[in-house]
C-alpha cells in the first residue's frame, strides 16, 4: 500500500516554497485591487480588506520569527 502523505525531497520543498509564494502574492494582489474598486465605487471598505490586512501580518510576521530563530541558531560559533 502507497503512503499518502510522504516526506518531500529538496526539489520538491523548493518547487511548493515557489508556487505557495506565487499563490500568496496573486492572493494579495487582487485582494487590494479589489479592495480599491470597492471603496472607489461605495466608499466603504469590503469585508475582504480584512483578508488583506491578516495575510500580510501572517506573513510578515512568519518571515520576522524564522529570520529571528534561523540568525540565532548561528551565534554560538562566536564564542
Amino acid at each position: 500500500m502507497k503512503r499518502i502523505f510522504r516526506k518531500a525531497d529538496e526539489m520538491e520543498l523548493a518547487v511548493n516554497y515557489k508556487a505557495a509564494r506565487n499563490a500568496f502574492v496573486f492572493m494579495e494582489f487582487t485582494l487590494a485591487i479589489y479592495c480599491l474598486i470597492c471603496v472607489l465605487q461605495t466608499g466603504e471598505l469590503p469585508w475582504a480588506w480584512l483578508i488583506f490586512v491578516f495575510s500580510g501580518l501572517v506573513f510578515w510576521g512568519t518571515k520576522m520569527i524564522e529570520n529571528k530563530r534561523l540568525l540565532s541558531s548561528g551565534d554560538s560559533d562566536e564564542e
